[in-house]
């Protein structure tokens, strides 16, 4: 079967559909979310996703055994970024996540994610092993997780920390794990999580948004403001956010009634909260169909997974699948009040060139494995 015909199997054409469909809306959210604030953020935003879907093209005829040769030496360069953040990183709004290149800025937390995708998928392959992974023989692939995430968390960002390792547990969990490991390292988690609490690993304006998560899903009127960041500010971004999507009832609303509705007092309208900014134009049946086209990116990236001959394609793309499942989860449960207010980009609609890029380069991936694939 030629490469034409297999980019015309109706799985990668629905794959590819999406692809192309959440990056024209993202442009013209972007393009509202310009009128409201008097930016110009559509236009570099276009730059980033032309350049990404160039990308996109370069990544689906690479040569596997090539990027998997050079994926340990990228992954080395983007921890090392990750350190020159911390010293050297540009701070806005008390994080450190962008290193300025030039008229650009980069924010290597993003690349990590498909870094991690590539480097566990190459691991789990390399070592490949007839019986689910026990707990001693994962120190490697958990080291390899855990220097990002801690760097990452240092930055800090929370968000794209556990987006990160997130991922990289759904590779594991594919690829299998004792029933016995599996309870062993939930166990050690959740013990890691508290000590992170007890001795201030995770900051306080990040317990303060967990806690006015908790205290809002308890319809509690308290809201401990812990200082940075401002946990009553988040609880106010988060009311305004969810007023938003309200009010978009069934159809949406017009731009001209969105623009001097709650929206207008949303913040990060371009970033964090864009899809407040969708969803009170476009309404639930435009969120339905949002929806469907980021749930149709993860059904594409898991059929290659369950169809793929190489089992390093399978856990890739199933890396991938967890690069835009987890971030679309979050941010969507962060706008509608289901998650605290985290640092979680849109994939692709949220303004942000590495982002942008991150997403359509495992998109590349993706439409790589589907050319190679045998059979239907």
């Amino acid at each position: 079967m030629s490469v034409l015909a297999r980019i015309r199997q109706p799985s990668t054409l629905i794959g590819l559909f999406c692809v192309l469909g959440l990056s024209a809306i993202a442009i013209e959210n972007l393009h509202f979310a310009d009128s409201m604030l008097g930016t110009t953020y559509h236009r570099s935003q276009t730059i980033w996703i032309v350049i990404g879907l160039i990308g996109l093209g370069v990544t689906s005829r690479l040569d596997m055994q090539f990027v998997r040769r050079v994926s340990p030496s990228v992954y080395g360069v983007l921890v090392v970024l990750l350190v020159a953040v911390l010293f050297f990183g540009r701070e806005i709004n008390y994080s450190k996540r962008w290193l300025e290149l030039g008229p650009a800025n980069i924010q290597p937390s993003e690349f990590m994610k498909i870094s991690i995708a590539l480097m566990l998928a190459d691991w789990f392959d390399t070592k490949r092993s007839k019986e689910p992974w026990k707990l001693r023989q994962l120190v490697i692939p958990v080291f390899l997780m855990g220097a990002p995430v801690a760097l990452i968390n240092r930055e800090p960002d929370l968000g794209t920390s556990v987006c990160v390792a997130a991922i990289a547990i759904g590779q594991l969990l594919y690829d299998g794990v004792q029933r016995r490991t599996l309870v062993l390292a939930f166990c050690i988690s959740l013990v890691a999580i508290g000590l992170a609490w007890k001795f201030d690993i995770i900051r306080d304006y990040q317990k303060g948004r967990a806690e006015t998560w908790w205290h809002a899903m308890q319809d509690d009127d308290k809201t401990p403001d812990t200082g940075q960041g401002g946990a009553n500010r988040d609880n106010w971004q988060a009311e305004k956010a969810l007023w938003a999507v309200g009010s978009g009832r069934v159809a949406g609303r017009s731009d001209d009634e969105a623009r001097v509705s709650v929206l207008r007092h949303v913040p990060f309208v371009h970033t964090d909260f864009a899809l407040a900014c969708f969803a009170e134009r476009w309404g639930l049946i435009g969120c339905i169909f949002l929806f469907g086209l980021y749930l149709g990116l993860v059904w594409w990236a898991l059929y290659l997974a369950d169809h793929a001959q190489e089992r390093f394609d399978a856990l890739l793309a199933v890396g991938v699948a967890g690069l835009v499942f987890w971030q679309f989860f979050v941010n969507a449960g962060m706008v509608i009040g289901l998650l605290p207010v985290v640092g979680v980009t849109l994939p692709l609609l949220s303004y942000g060139g590495s982002s942008a890029l991150t997403v359509l380069l495992g998109a590349g991936f993706l439409l790589n494995i589907a050319t190679r694939r045998k059979g239907r």
